[in-house]
């Protein structure tokens, strides 16, 4: 009897041996997508009103890399507000089997998704690990800047090397549900990799001073240390915060280099921008309504638009308004903006700074409005004609998908004053009614 006991004994010490602890299972999770995760080339896209795969296809993309990163690998994350759980968990199982978990956040809000990595991470961002909130923004000191930033770095993914990943998306519910969003990921750039980890670094400081603007693109194609140009450039990054004007403002300066009407081939410009108003939205929407009066197709796509923007964009041009559609709905009758785009790219297909057939995509954090340049934020380019078609494609979802815009002007009835008198459609400039909801993220 006694030797029956004590070979069962023996059985079950050697079974608990080697039975699988949550850690080592976790490890060996890890390892198998590590294995196999290669990271993919080109923009995502969200769709708020889809399936739910549809509504967190982005967020899938940044879980994917998370779990494919091994031991003593870094992932780097600079983002204007954070709440998605799943991902938080992510994080913290890579902290756990080795990999250096770095975040700067923005500090006006604090949840559970940050306390949660804050407990497992710490706060000190000089450490290998670290959550950390900028005050005022990283790289200005002004009061109510924020970081507005979004991009993503890994330094190994799977058999991805240089992982990086920038656009419009915060990582929160939000982001995914009432959102429309993007996310460009792209890899094994040495240069360009290395130059987001150093703003990335530059950021972690979280300066007392305003730090200047400048731009990127790993190596330019004009050589060694010559300008970057995003007509020739396959990426560009400016870095702000800068303060613009209306002689002086980045997005006037991509405008100015757009030409219109080329052997009579017309350039097209498809504008999704979040936020568009104040001085700033003045001054750009009318430099946008100028290149549709030279000839160029323009439409926009917007999620809240100041009056006094919707009405220098309206203005009648010899050729007509521009076409305008408003991505923000009041699904409840609130009065209240409940889903919107959330995006800020614009895609540029033809002549730009000469070149014509040229296929020119910007995307990243800076909105058409004042704090789009005064703050942390990132205009990220990409040219190519492919990357193009895809965000083209998503815009044709949201200009000409039913129920996901709507058209911007109110049309009414008035008597045509000519000899026939017969009454005919008049489209008149008036102001949407809405307001930001519980749903709206003013960033």
């Amino acid at each position: 009897m006694t030797a029956v006991r004590f070979a069962v004994l023996a059985l079950v010490a050697t079974l608990l041996a080697v039975a699988p602890t949550p850690v080592t299972t976790e490890h060996a999770e890890a390892a198998k997508a590590t294995k196999g995760y290669r990271a993919p080339e080109g923009p995502f896209f969200n769709n708020p009103r889809g399936s739910q795969a549809a509504k967190f296809r982005i967020e899938r993309q940044v879980l994917a890399a998370i779990r494919a990163t091994p031991k003593r690998s870094t992932i780097r994350i600079a983002l204007y507000s954070f709440d998605r759980m799943p991902v938080a968990e992510a994080l913290a199982a890579a902290h756990r089997r080795g990999v250096k978990v770095q975040l700067l956040l923005n500090d006006h809000q604090d949840t559970k998704a940050m306390k949660y990595l804050r407990a497992r991470l710490g706060t000190n961002r000089w450490a290998s690990s670290f959550i950390y909130k900028c005050r005022s923004g990283c790289r200005s000191a002004t009061p109510d800047r924020n970081l507005h930033s979004k991009f993503y770095t890994f330094t190994e993914a799977g058999k991805s090397k240089r992982v990086l990943m920038v656009g419009s998306a915060n990582m929160m519910l939000n982001a995914h549900v009432h959102q429309w969003n993007d996310l460009f990921i792209t890899s094994g750039r040495r240069a360009m990799f290395d130059q987001y980890v150093a703003l990335f670094n530059d950021m972690k400081r979280d300066w007392s001073t305003k730090r200047p603007a400048y731009t990127f693109c790993g190596t330019p194609r004009a050589g060694e240390g010559q300008a970057c140009d995003e007509a020739v450039d396959k990426f560009t990054t400016q870095v702000f915060p800068r303060t613009s004007n209306r002689r002086d403002d980045p997005v006037l300066e991509i405008l100015d280099r757009v030409q219109c009407v080329t052997d009579g081939r017309r350039t097209k410009l498809d504008l999704s921008m979040h936020s568009m108003r104040g001085q700033r939205g003045n001054y750009l929407a009318a430099a946008l309504r100028q290149k549709y009066a030279e000839g160029c197709q323009v439409r926009v796509d917007y999620g809240l638009i100041g009056f006094r923007t919707k009405q220098v964009l309206g203005k009648q041009t010899p050729r007509g308004r521009v076409p305008l559609r408003s991505t923000g709905f009041d699904r409840n009758g609130d009065g209240e903006v409940e889903l919107y785009t959330h995006q800020k790219y614009l895609v540029i297909r033809g002549t730009y700074a000469g070149r014509p057939r040229t296929s020119l995509t910007f995307t990243g954090s800076s909105n058409w409005a004042g704090l789009g340049t005064a703050q942390d934020e990132v205009l990220f380019s990409i040219r190519g004609a492919g990357v193009a078609r895809k965000y083209v494609r998503n815009f044709d979802l949201m200009w000409k998908g039913r129920g996901n815009s709507r058209p911007a002007y109110t049309t009414t009835y008035a008597s045509f004053r000519s000899l026939i008198g017969m009454p005919t459609r008049v489209t008149s400039v008036e102001p949407d009614g809405l307001r930001p909801g519980a749903t709206w993220e003013d960033d």
